[in-house]
């Protein structure tokens, strides 16, 4: 195993606090690639190469007793039995010969830490591509490589199947997904509750991540991802919206799933209420999410074509409660803390700008699609 200058800068650092001592990893061609004297990295190292030699420890006496060297004592470090570089501590003999054996077993475990650390990444990558391949189908493979492939990463193909795509809701875009340690933290919190069976699985795809179960049963489902919903929230204070979809009995319906949970999660990001939707029970939100980009962008700005960017956001936040309490102005206007006089001017200035009468049942439905596909707009 090569460790790489950053993993052996890391280690450097963190030996030192604990020591206090000047240190320096060695890599096997007896070049310092790391070192907490700054000054030494890049140069070669004659005690190192001498360690290499006799694969043992060298005790440096004094200054440059070998090329490149500093008093001190360095030692091997081994990686599955074999050498893989050179620890080196600088200062007198009687100050650092005490600290040897134990850095160089702590310079170990970090690299054995690192290395574990490296094939997990390796892993999580293999599976997120074989996943991706089979949700959307970039390529088609021939039965036997998938299958192969299927076998060398431990994932079963012939067993029932729950697609779930889950997303921080959109309220949070600006604020936090500019961050990418908080998507990592959803991530790795939403895994913590699926591990328990290998066969389940999550890989991050852009701003979703998607979690596919081995599972037979929707009620199953949604308990489980009703209780990571309320717990992300109480956790991190971030509202995550799910998309469930139906059950796939095999490796073959896994696309049809994925579209499901896609078209689930989209009427979630459009709900203010409900925020883990199952594609079993969509309804109008079904249909919505079929209508063409292009075709929701022209119905929405023909609607408030008379609207500029700041008025149609206020509007559509007025639509939006007056459309939770069932249009009731009491209540809108508790919510959005306005005298109900201020409510039904504002009310009637939608009128006068859209055509469209909220207070009128066939022009509310109007001014209702428009709010609905305003957010579904991709």
């Amino acid at each position: 195993m090569k460790v790489s200058d950053p993993i052996a800068q890391d280690i450097v650092e963190s030996m030192k606090e604990i020591i206090n001592q000047d240190i320096n990893y060695i890599d096997t061609n007896s070049m310092i690639i790391a070192s907490t004297n700054k000054m030494r990295i890049g140069t070669f190292h004659g005690g190192a190469k001498r360690v290499l030699a006799i694969k043992s420890e060298v005790i440096i006496e004094y200054d440059e007793q070998y090329e490149g060297t500093r008093q001190g004592i360095n030692l091997p470090v081994y990686f599955q039995s074999e050498i893989v570089g050179v620890i080196g501590i600088t200062g007198k003999k009687e100050q650092v010969e005490k600290f040897g054996k134990i850095i160089q077993r702590m310079t170990a475990i970090l690299i054995k830490e690192a290395y574990i650390t490296e094939q997990e990444k390796i892993e999580r990558e293999s599976k997120k591509q074989f996943i991706e391949e089979i949700l959307f189908r970039m390529y088609k493979e021939d039965e036997k490589t998938l299958i192969m492939r299927a076998d060398l990463l431990n994932i079963k193909l012939d067993i029932p199947r729950v697609v779930i795509i889950a997303r921080i809701y959109e309220d949070y875009v600006g604020e936090l997904l500019v961050i990418p340690s908080i998507q990592e933290k959803i991530y790795n919190y939403i895994k913590s509750y699926i591990d328990f069976n290998s066969q389940n699985l999550i890989v991050q795809s852009g701003m979703n991540s998607i979690v596919i179960l081995d599972v037979n049963s929707i009620k199953k489902v949604y308990r489980l991802v009703k209780n990571i919903h309320e717990n992300i929230k109480e956790k991190f204070n971030i509202t995550v919206c799910f998309g469930i979809s139906s059950i796939s009995e095999n490796v073959g319906g896994m696309r049809k799933s994925y579209i499901e949970a896609k078209k689930a999660l989209n009427v979630a990001l459009s709900s203010r209420r409900s925020f883990i939707k199952k594609y079993q029970d969509l309804d109008i939100g079904l249909l919505l999410d079929d209508i063409l980009d292009a075709t929701k962008t022209n119905f929405v700005n023909k609607i408030f074509k008379n609207m500029d960017k700041d008025e149609r956001s206020k509007s559509i936040e007025i639509l939006i409660k007056y459309f939770e309490n069932n249009g009731s102005i009491n209540k809108t206007a508790d919510e959005l803390f306005l005298h109900k006089n201020t409510l039904q001017y504002r009310l009637n200035k939608i009128k006068k700008l859209t055509g469209y009468d909220p207070r009128v049942i066939e022009d509310m439905v109007v001014l209702y699609l428009a709010v609905i596909l305003n957010r579904l707009e991709k």
